[in-house]
């Protein structure tokens, strides 16, 4: 989890991405697996109370090229004593242990023994943290933690700046406590997935039904139809090892991102009385291909994916490969949008244009701390929007 942390500070990438690439987390037990999860995710979603709780006893970080780990370490030991309600003793005891062994896990070879004091440092600001504050009664870090910081530090100043003129200060303080609950471990994680009889699910259609309700009873007491046609699951092992991921029936698509293929779905079936085998539809921005697989399970006669970036557009063939989607019936097509026509009539554009992506918070925290200037991606949204609009004929159907 360290190693993790330490990559996101030095990369800028997502540390739970860093994790499941790491190959010592690859070899863990599905439980210590878990743990490693809970451990990265609670730094990223608490990062900001987690450095104002450390800010009060660490004046300044010890300087070499270990920095970043030693800071990476104090986080995720703090996460403990803060947010997981480990026993001090052990959190302690076990995170400077990490730097210890710190060179004989990880495949960097340029990896070395952390120096001595650098462990005694973190040692020491740990101790502090875990002892009792005879003031309150409680452990330190836990007055600091409620005297020194707020839900509100986890997210950026222009982020909450947008919610509080949106929709006062009340409503924004009781989203940033429903997104940071003050014990992790009262998060229950989940994953929704979207099968290819779930768009009939939505229609009200009854084909494939049994199907759909057998792989429901297969995933476990834990899993939950939507009401959207969604199957919520637990968190509970590798995907890929569930009941039906080989036979391709089913990708991970948050419920809520299900929610444009369905209403232009139900817009051209509507209006083609039910019929919609002889529609061509695009989906425009489409890595990594959730929307793509919806359109193509609702019998379209053909689907159009257009994606940009080469690198996710290979994620998305890879993903509709596996779903043994019937290749006549898509191309995807590596471009950007906007300088993409069609050659044949198309009756629906679904374009969901790249954003700021905050609506993911609780899943991706990161995104509640990035930059506040989207001008760029304002402009591209509003010139794919005027695009799509143009290249749809009269009568067709765009969800923006």
């Amino acid at each position: 989890a360290s190693n993790s942390c330490e990559a996101e500070m030095n990369a800028g990438s997502f540390a739970t991405r860093q994790l499941e690439e790491d190959n010592y987390y690859k070899l863990l037990e599905p439980r210590d697996k878990a743990f490693a999860r809970l451990l990265v995710a609670t730094v990223q979603r608490r990062l900001g109370q987690i450095d104002g709780v450390l800010a009060c006893c660490v004046n300044k970080l010890p300087s070499g090229k270990n920095k970043h780990l030693v800071q990476a370490t104090l986080r995720v030991g703090a996460a403990q004593l803060l947010f997981l309600k480990k026993p001090s003793f052990a959190v302690v005891k076990e995170t400077v242990e990490v730097l210890r062994i710190h060179h004989k896990v990880t495949y960097s070879v340029k990896s070395t023994h952390v120096p001595e004091p650098m462990i005694k440092f973190v040692n020491g600001v740990l101790r502090k943290l875990s002892r009792k504050d005879d003031d309150t009664d409680k452990m330190y870090a836990l007055t600091l933690l409620d005297e020194k910081t707020s839900s509100r530090d986890n997210i950026a100043p222009w982020l909450l700046e947008s919610w509080e003129r949106d929709w006062g200060i009340e409503t924004t303080n009781l989203i940033c406590d429903e997104i940071m609950p003050r014990d992790e471990r009262s998060i229950t994680p989940h994953i929704d997935l979207t099968t290819k009889h779930s768009i009939g699910f939505s229609l009200g259609l009854d084909g494939g039904m049994d199907r759909f309700n057998r792989l429901v009873e297969e995933l476990g007491d834990d899993s939950t139809v939507l009401s959207q046609g969604s199957i919520r699951v637990g968190v509970n092992g590798d995907v890929r090892e569930w009941p039906e991921y080989n036979e391709g029936t089913w990708w991970v698509q948050d419920c809520a991102a299900t929610l444009p293929g369905i209403v232009l779905t139900r817009a051209l079936y509507d209006r083609n009385s039910g019929d919609v085998s002889n529609l061509r539809v695009v989906d425009m921005c489409a890595a990594p291909g959730g929307k793509t697989s919806q359109l193509l399970s609702a019998g379209f006669q053909h689907v159009t994916a257009i994606e940009a970036n080469p690198r996710r557009c290979q994620r998305l063939k890879k993903n509709l490969d596996r779903l043994r989607f019937d290749k006549d019936k898509y191309d995807v097509v590596v471009k950007e949008g906007q300088k993409w026509s069609p050659t044949n009539r198309i009756d629906g554009v679904l374009v969901d244009v790249p954003c700021s992506a905050t609506g993911t918070g609780s899943r991706r925290p990161d995104v509640l701390r990035r930059d506040s200037d989207i001008s760029e991606l304002l402009e591209i949204q509003e010139v794919l929007a005027d695009h799509c609009a143009h290249i749809l004929p009269a009568g067709g159907h765009l969800v923006y």
